[in-house]
């Protein structure tokens, strides 16, 4: 099985096209995703798959809500695109398709802002759980994630949170896992409004 790491989510999630993240957003399940329901066949990509990052079993929800796949020229997006204006101060929550991925015990991502054209702007962070202290359906905040987290700036400094973040896109890439060493891929494009 082939390992995510945060360099190769960075790396996934830069070569994702920009589109623009305006689409309709979804809202949090009120139950566990099953084979009928999870996002990944309701876009009609087929069932999860842990080593196709077009099939994810994991997928971040941002200030509550979650997004829709979309293609572009008849190539599927790896994003999840949130079309609902987000707060500065955004909370994310993971979701996880269990039956694949199990219980999620381990986080790490890179968030950072997206030009017009889906290059990378200045801002740039990445953080990660402290090894097993995740935890899946639970919501935390993005720019002061507690304790449990590691959070560095573009130059590697740790840092104790993320300024509120200015108007604009945003790509959060994350690698999701468990226990027993399975790891999904979760991204996710969203806009903090004006």
């Amino acid at each position: 099985m082939r390992k995510l790491t945060v360099l190769s989510v960075l790396t996934v999630g830069l070569m994702v096209v920009s589109v623009g993240c305006q689409a309709p957003a979804s809202k949090l399940p009120t139950a566990p995703y099953t084979a009928k329901n999870n996002p990944t066949v309701l876009a009609e990509r087929g069932m999860p798959d842990l080593e196709d990052e077009k099939r994810p079993a994991a997928w971040i929800f941002v200030d509550g809500y979650g997004g829709r796949y979309i293609e572009e020229e008849g190539h599927p997006h790896v994003e999840w695109v949130i079309g609902k204006s987000v707060s500065a101060t955004p909370t994310f929550q993971v979701e996880v398709y269990e039956p694949l991925l199990g219980k999620a015990t381990d986080f790490k991502c890179t968030l950072w802002g997206r030009d017009a054209e889906g290059k990378p702007t200045g801002t740039y962070y990445s953080f990660k759980a402290k090894p097993g202290t995740f935890k899946a359906h639970t919501e935390y905040s993005m720019v002061t994630p507690g304790e449990n987290f590691i959070i560095r700036d573009k130059v590697d400094n740790i840092i104790d949170e993320i300024p509120a973040l200015a108007p604009g896109e945003y790509l959060i890439a994350a690698g999701v896992g468990n226990a027993e060493g399975k790891e999904g891929l979760a991204v996710s494009c969203f806009t903090v409004g004006q």
